[in-house]
């Protein structure tokens, strides 16, 4: 479009007015409870066994275990999350902790027998696996018939330069087949498993953290700050902590720039 002289000076203040007060309107983007409620409607009785792929510190374990009275194996294939998850067991409620437990584990080799889980939950995890392909195939065969997988990831998009995937990915320990959703959609048809729902949620987890916490003009800030000032933090912290936090902060205004998107998949054997 070219550029129009009349349109810029007697109408872009008003138009300009009119729509950053339209674009301050919240369009009710969804939260990650989300993905809670997607585990609810799939109606599971209490004492389904559940496997957290990927557990971390153990936090969406006990929520599983509070929210539905599911019996959760937290696995983890670092000893560091394993322990600090046992650590927090101690501080829960004695009929939640109960009811969960941490093993070192992965998405390629989960320690159950075949066909004995309700529920594989996976958050976060899938895009730092290095074959999607085996780790759906692992997860099929240790879900019962009929149970289901509820898994989160964030994908790339055609947005994502080259250039911008390589370094990211690099620095965020993201293995880029993995954030591919095209490789994904052939892991997911691959392993047998069946597609009941994909949920996009593109930028929306982003837009309701910046709501609630300015947590995507926050990293923005600091992502300008960095790159103005590089050897000033390099300088206090490291070149790989500095590196860190230019990739998290890059990867927070990827998503709101829709150059990443969150994804849901909902899946059954």
């Amino acid at each position: 479009m070219a550029w129009d002289r009349e349109f810029f000076y007697d109408t872009r203040p008003r138009v300009e007015a009119e729509l950053a007060a339209r674009l301050d309107e919240s369009l009710a983007p969804r939260d990650p409870s989300v993905l809670l409620q997607v585990v609810r409607e799939l109606d599971l009785p209490p004492d389904s066994r559940v496997v957290d792929v990927g557990c971390g510190e153990g936090v969406h374990a006990f929520r599983l275990a509070t929210h539905f009275g599911f019996r959760v194996l937290g696995i983890d294939p670092f000893q560091r999350n394993l322990d600090l998850a046992r650590e927090a067991r101690r501080e829960i409620a004695p009929d939640i902790a109960a009811r969960v437990s941490f093993e070192r584990g992965s998405a390629t080799r989960v320690p159950v027998a075949d066909a004995s889980l309700d529920l594989v939950w996976c958050r976060d995890a899938m895009v730092h696996v290095a074959d999607p392909a085996d780790a759906y195939l692992e997860i099929a065969r240790v879900l019962r018939p009929g149970a289901y997988v509820v898994s989160y990831q964030v994908v790339a998009t055609d947005l994502l330069g080259a250039d911008e995937a390589d370094w990211l990915f690099d620095v965020m320990g993201v293995v880029p087949d993995s954030a591919d959703p095209r490789v994904l959609d052939e892991a997911i048809a691959g392993s047998g498993l069946e597609v009941v729902d994909t949920i996009d949620l593109s930028s929306e987890w982003g837009e309701w953290s910046e709501e609630q916490e300015g947590r995507a003009s926050r990293a923005l800030l600091h992502l300008a700050r960095l790159l103005r000032d590089p050897e000033r933090y390099r300088g206090e912290f490291g070149d790989a902590a500095y590196d860190l936090m230019v990739g998290d902060c890059r990867w927070h205004v990827y998503r709101m720039m829709g150059k990443l998107a969150g994804r849901i998949d909902v899946l059954q054997r």
